[in-house]
């Protein structure tokens, strides 16, 4: 990814991946969304071609075992080191350090995007988007919702873009693709690790609650989209 983030959770590559060890909220959050993902990935993939950009460390193309060609691309070595380790039996797969948006293959059949929409322009990567895909290729975005509570405070506490609006999203992709499903979970706020074990059975509560009004109005801390180009 091109990271610019200053929190070693999400920027270093051994710290990304134990990052819900120390933490009930991120080890909630991770509980719910990858394996979401990693189904979603799982289907998607057979026998297509999949390009990930802003890979990390691969975690979501473990789930790609029967992709017929894979590529990990990602500017991070850190990241790509646990990724080569990762994925060192998918004989399909080619991992890449470079720019997303540098990355110049056309025709993918599935865009992966988890994680990256807050790091670069988004407008940028929109247009990558649009280079390497065809009619009818897929495109999975994820990225952190705006309308969450705990992306609200980290983004007034950081003054900086922390999160995005999932209408911004949607405008940006109006134009070229269809909007196949979309869902977001995961109801949490900010609160001292040491009082998150307080809240848990809160935030559970709040995704039974609302779950059935989050694709009109999504508050989880996630936003999942899966495009279609027409």
């Amino acid at each position: 990814m091109d990271y610019q983030d200053k929190n070693l959770k999400y920027t270093n590559a051994e710290k990304y991946d134990k990052r819900s060890e120390n933490s009930i909220l991120e080890k909630y959050v991770l509980g719910l969304w990858q394996p979401f993902l990693n189904k979603i990935i799982s289907n998607l993939s057979i026998n297509n071609m999949v390009v990930d950009l802003g890979c990390g460390t691969g975690e979501y193309l473990l789930s790609a075992k029967k992709a017929k060609k894979i590529y990990a691309v990602d500017i991070s070595e850190p990241m790509l080191e646990i990724c080569h380790e990762k994925l060192k039996d998918f004989n399909q797969a080619e991992i890449i350090k470079m720019s997303v948006l540098d990355f110049g293959l056309t025709a993918a059949d599935l865009i992966i995007t988890i994680g990256v929409w807050e790091y670069i322009n988004p407008e940028k990567l929109f247009k990558k988007i649009k280079e390497i895909t065809r009619r009818g290729s897929k495109v999975i975005v994820v990225f952190p919702n705006i309308y969450n509570d705990l992306n609200l405070v980290r983004s007034i506490f950081r003054m900086k873009r922390i999160a995005l609006r999932p209408g911004f999203i949607k405008k940006l992709f109006k134009a070229d693709f269809e909007l196949l499903e979309s869902a977001s979970f995961g109801m949490v706020s900010w609160v001292p690790k040491k009082l998150q074990f307080l809240t848990l059975p809160v935030w559970k509560f709040c995704d039974w609650l609302w779950l059935p009004f989050q694709n009109f109005l999504p508050l989880g801390v996630n936003v999942y989209y899966l495009f279609e180009r027409e």
